[in-house]
């Protein structure tokens, strides 16, 4: 994967919308095919040119702008497609994740009114999805949460949210999957002679995530040695490193943003220790430039992330080339195009959004993901998962034993 350092996207004027029900009446009708999105507030007339208006919600400064961006791209290649397929103009209110609260406020005056805004995609920040799904639903405003996986996110019983991408709880899971079925008899030991350390950011999709792991090595007799949490704006990880060491532990599991990774293996390096293997979960593990910025370092690295692109998703991938100049950067790409199309699926129905989404089922392996569709009565999909991915030779492949044509893992660094 090559890392593009720059990209320049221009926010689309944004013009007054039409009322919405007369324009999904007509896609309906006409069979148009717009895939992925919720009912927007359009107005049409046989004279006018029909409007669509999409907000987007991802990270466009500080730590998480990298990721940002690459779960934008997902995003706008699905929309780019969308446009080639209907006979409507769709404008997209692009907007910083940074102030969730204000970021939606700024939407709604450009459209006029909440009623104008079909749905907001986001979130790729557990943090700002948060805070951006609850003024959404004071709103009145469907959102579609794609990439933010923290457990609570689904848990408030909201209305007008749907959430299409995996929880907390599966990385979680597939952690403590590969840890039993994986590393414990490859290394012919016992799961209560494992010294196993979790370290993780406090943030919300981390922090979440710690407490899942944490549930799950509890269910399945593994001893956590050391539970080390650290504040966000960590600068360094010397201390927790030489913790680890002194309590010799052999396999760590690390949640933590991409800065954190860089972090991690700096200290590892300086201290001259590793431990046996290291799993990261979270798409900082995945991304190119972790890889180019580790090297040889991070060989090895087992992942736990949203699938890869992979045979089924090749022409996404082949528009993101020609689109951005470049391969993708990391899945979150993949996973945000698919969440995409599926919610632009559910509006070319023309029924009003959550329904239309919620009500869409399909099995798992119909998506270019893998992905399969189905929502259970919070609004989650209960048909994505995680897959463990490992890197060699600096590049991040799949080595999941459920996934068909998986390469065979490595189970030391």
């Amino acid at each position: 994967m090559i890392h593009e350092r720059a990209t320049a996207t221009l926010r689309p004027p944004v013009k007054r919308l039409l009322p919405r029900r007369a324009f999904i009446g007509g896609l309906g009708a006409a069979g148009l095919s717009i895939r992925g999105a919720r009912p927007a507030s359009i107005h049409a007339t046989e004279k006018q040119r029909k409007h669509l208006l999409i907000g987007t919600l991802f990270p466009e400064t500080g730590a998480q702008t990298l990721l940002g961006d690459e779960a934008w791209r997902g995003v706008e290649l699905a929309i780019d497609a969308a446009r080639a397929g209907i006979d409507a103009d769709i404008e997209v209110l692009r907007a910083d994740a940074a102030n969730p609260d204000a970021a939606i406020r700024g939407m709604i005056r450009k459209a006029g009114k909440a009623s104008d805004i079909a749905m907001i995609l986001g979130s790729q920040s557990s943090t700002a999805a948060f805070a951006a799904t609850a003024a959404a639903e004071l709103a009145g405003i469907p959102y579609v949460e794609l990439d933010a996986p923290a457990d609570g996110i689904t848990r408030r019983d909201f209305k007008i949210l749907s959430r299409i991408c995996t929880t907390t709880t599966d990385f979680a899971s597939a952690a403590e999957s590969a840890i039993t079925t994986l590393l414990i008899p490859g290394w012919k030991t016992g799961a209560e002679r494992l010294r196993l350390a979790l370290l993780f950011d406090i943030g919300a999709t981390d922090g979440s995530f710690a407490g899942a792991m944490l549930a799950a090595c509890r269910r399945a007799g593994l001893p956590v040695v050391l539970s080390m949490a650290y504040a966000t704006e960590a600068a360094d990880f010397d201390e927790e490193v030489a913790r680890m060491r002194r309590a010799g532990i052999e396999l760590l599991v690390h949640a933590g943003r991409t800065a954190h990774v860089l972090l991690l293996y700096q200290a590892m390096q300086e201290a001259g220790w590793r431990p046996r293997m290291i799993i990261g979960a979270g798409p900082g593990y995945g991304l190119a430039e972790t890889g180019a910025a580790l090297g040889p370092a991070l060989d090895n690295t087992m992942v736990i992330g949203n699938p890869l692109y992979g045979e089924d998703s090749a022409p996404i991938a082949a528009a993101y080339q020609r689109r951005y100049a470049a391969p993708p950067r990391g899945g979150a790409s993949l996973t945000t195009h698919v969440g995409t199309t599926l919610a632009l699926d559910a509006l070319r129905t023309g029924k009003p959004l959550p329904a239309s989404l919620t009500a869409i089922s399909r099995p798992r392996g119909s998506l270019a993901n893998g992905w399969g569709v189905r929502f259970d009565t919070t609004g989650q999909n209960r048909e994505s998962f995680v897959t463990l991915q490992q890197w060699r030779d600096g590049a991040l492949i799949t080595i999941d034993p459920k996934i068909p044509g998986a390469a065979k893992p490595a189970l030391t660094l």
